[in-house]
Formats: C-alpha cells, sequence, structure tokens
C-alpha cells in the first residue's frame, strides 16, 4: 500500500526530505510497495531511472515533476 502522506509531502515546497537518486530497493521501501512492483515499472520504464555503475537508482526528481505535471493520470 503507498504511504497516504506522500503526496502532500511531493507537493509541499517547503518539504523537500526526499533524495534526487535513490536506490530502487529503499524506493520501493520508502512508498510501501513490493520490490517486485518496483523492479517491474523500471523493467517497463514506468519511473524514471538512472544507472551508475551496476547500480540502478531511482531519479526522485524527475519522477516528482513528472506527478506535479500531471503524467500520472
Amino acid at each position: 500500500m503507498v504511504d497516504q502522506t506522500l503526496p502532500e509531502s511531493i507537493s509541499d515546497p517547503e518539504n523537500r526530505d526526499w533524495p534526487p537518486l535513490m536506490e530502487w530497493r529503499e524506493f520501493a521501501d520508502w512508498i510501501r510497495v513490493r520490490r517486485s512492483i518496483v523492479e517491474g515499472w523500471i523493467r517497463l520504464a514506468y519511473i524514471p531511472t538512472f544507472k551508475i555503475g551496476r547500480h540502478r537508482l531511482v531519479n526522485v526528481a524527475r519522477l516528482i515533476e513528472q506527478i506535479q505535471e500531471g503524467e500520472f493520470s
């Protein structure tokens, strides 16, 4: 289940306590979604990611921009 306070914390410009990049497993834990679900989103390119070496990171900053622009309705 997705954290219900997440949309409010994302839309509040004073509350920027999220990192711009986050390891995908940590991201899954943060939004309280099974890791297999997030892994599928990444594989299908539903969420923006950035790869550094062997590490796949969720581009949280870009994802939040997309949410605010209404790209995920």
